[in-house]
């Protein structure tokens, strides 16, 4: 059985109406790039990257790399993510 103080840091959150417009201003990018296809996503095989507003807006091999090229920029409308290249056994 796990314990209530095994995690401290898990509490209740209300976002304000602000936070959740936000959140939100990122979920078309989200789909957006949940449903490329492979061929779309190629180049960036084992990068990070940034999106908005459906599009790849910058893309290094690390994650410091990126936020360098994004500046000052506001993170919470960016999409930060890794492209694994792992592999499809059919």
């Amino acid at each position: 059985m796990i314990q209530k103080s095994t995690y401290p840091n898990v509490r209740p959150w209300q976002p304000t109406p602000e936070q959740e417009a936000k959140m939100r201003a990122t979920d078309a990018t989200a789909e957006w790039l949940c449903y490329q296809a492979c061929e779309e996503l190629r180049p960036y095989m084992g990068q990070w990257i940034a999106a908005r507003d459906c599009r790849v807006i910058a893309s290094g091999t690390t994650l410091d790399e990126v936020l360098q090229q994004l500046g000052d920029i506001d993170l919470g409308t960016v999409i930060l993510d890794r492209i694994s290249g792992g592999r499809t056994i059919y």
